[in-house]
């Protein structure tokens, strides 16, 4: 995953900011800016936790539990 699908995943998800984002992940939001800024490498983790909360997301609003 590219620093730049990241971020994407991060707006699908309603997240406008990276605090919002690292509020749910539960890690520091330095941590979202560094790997949105390209200065460390995006972890293998952090991509199947965005993926985990987006794909929660769309089910959700699939079951009608989330507009």
């Amino acid at each position: 995953m590219t620093r730049e699908e990241f971020k994407a995943l991060r707006l699908k998800l309603g997240c406008e900011t990276r605090r919002e984002l690292a509020e749910q992940m539960g890690i520091s939001k330095g941590a979202i800016e560094h790997w949105e800024y390209g200065r460390r490498p995006l972890p293998a983790w952090a991509q199947k936790l965005i993926r985990c909360l987006y794909a929660v997301k769309l089910a959700e609003k699939e079951l009608g539990l989330r507009k």
